[in-house]
């Protein structure tokens, strides 16, 4: 597969770009791949995560997936 260097990517695209990774816990790389398909209408199923049971019974939209997390990071702290 060729390789594609983006440059000039404004700071407000980058931040959304790695808010998406954080969140649904995917490399960049993947979520760059991901969000190019679904912008030019070749989008394929997300890649499969371990232990990622939104996958199992839909999707999650990106606040419930983030009051999920920061539900379990907290948790983790008590611990």
């Amino acid at each position: 597969m060729p390789d594609i260097h983006i440059k000039d990517i404004s700071p407000e695209v980058a931040d959304r770009i790695k808010r998406i990774a954080r969140d649904r816990g995917w490399p960049i790389n993947d979520v760059v791949l991901h969000l190019l398909n679904q912008a030019l209408g070749l989008e394929h199923a997300d890649p499969p995560l371990p232990g990622d049971i939104a996958r199992l019974t839909g999707t999650w939209e990106d606040e419930e997936s983030r009051a999920l997390h920061e539900a379990i990071e907290a948790l983790r702290k008590l611990g």
